[in-house]
């Protein structure tokens, strides 16, 4: 999903565990290929989000995940399906994870986002919009592939567990060490590439209006499939750290895990 970091946590994977394969990052070269971003910041230079780690689609079908424990991609959900669902990948059950995020920050998040070719631009929520209609519209101005990365029918197909953005890079990655194997090597600290410039939060409109807060975030969870599925997850036994006794017991069977 789009702005909740998955970017880093592939990196993050790739460089802590082997058989990591992403589409921001391979265990294969993902050590040599964080020392050159770290010596690039400490020339004062700026880490790349299109270096080496930075592996296209096509590529990674060419190479295949039968020796991935663990897959990483920015896809339309529909991808994950006829590859890894219903156990099509060599008999091989497999756990979809997604990453949740608070419905409002998340959305500011995607509003703040933008592309080099204009794909995205930045957009500001019309908080003194005439009416709901319109104001709505400013809101889904604001989605960055939200639609189109999830969808209710991945968990038709799949073990489908969710995660707490907030507690990704300790919980989450916890929850990963007990199943992937660790790296022979690994670099000292991973070089983040961010993606997104820093968020000006005191332009952003909706924060100085409790109504909308609330008429926003009802709106995105009764409207979008991914926020409505979070709404359900976070607090339940299919969130990943709320059910330590599920996790061993999946641990004895080593399932390969895609994200």
């Amino acid at each position: 999903m789009a702005k909740t970091a998955g970017s880093s946590i592939n990196g993050i994977a790739a460089n802590k565990f082997e058989r990591v394969c992403g589409h921001k990052g391979y265990s294969y070269d993902a050590f040599h290929d964080n020392e050159k971003e770290a010596e690039i910041v400490a020339n004062g230079g700026t880490p790349s989000v299109h270096d080496r780690s930075r592996v296209f689609g096509p590529t990674m079908d060419d190479i295949g995940y039968e020796d991935c424990d663990y897959v990483s991609n920015e896809v339309h959900y529909s991808w994950w399906i006829p590859k890894f669902g219903d156990n099509h990948f060599h008999q091989t059950p497999m756990e979809l994870h997604v990453p949740c995020r608070d419905p409002i920050d998340h959305l500011m998040s995607q509003c703040n986002y933008a592309e080099d070719d204009g794909t995205f631009v930045k957009q500001q929520l019309a908080c003194d919009a005439a009416t709901e209609e319109e104001y709505f519209a400013s809101v889904r101005k604001c989605f960055v592939w939200l639609n189109e990365r999830y969808n209710h029918d991945l968990e038709k197909h799949f073990d489908v567990k969710c995660y707490d953005f907030k507690n990704q890079f300790s919980g989450y990655l916890e929850y990963l060490s007990e199943r992937l194997e660790d790296r022979r090597y690994e670099t000292q600290e991973y070089v983040r590439r961010e993606t997104n410039d820093p968020r000006d939060k005191e332009s952003e409109c909706i924060w100085k209006r409790p109504d909308l807060l609330e008429k926003t975030r009802k709106w995105l969870i009764d409207n979008v499939d991914y926020y409505r599925f979070c709404d359900k997850c976070l607090g339940s036994d299919n969130e990943i750290g709320n059910n330590k006794e599920a996790a061993v017991a999946a641990k004895e069977g080593e399932p390969s895990v895609s994200v």
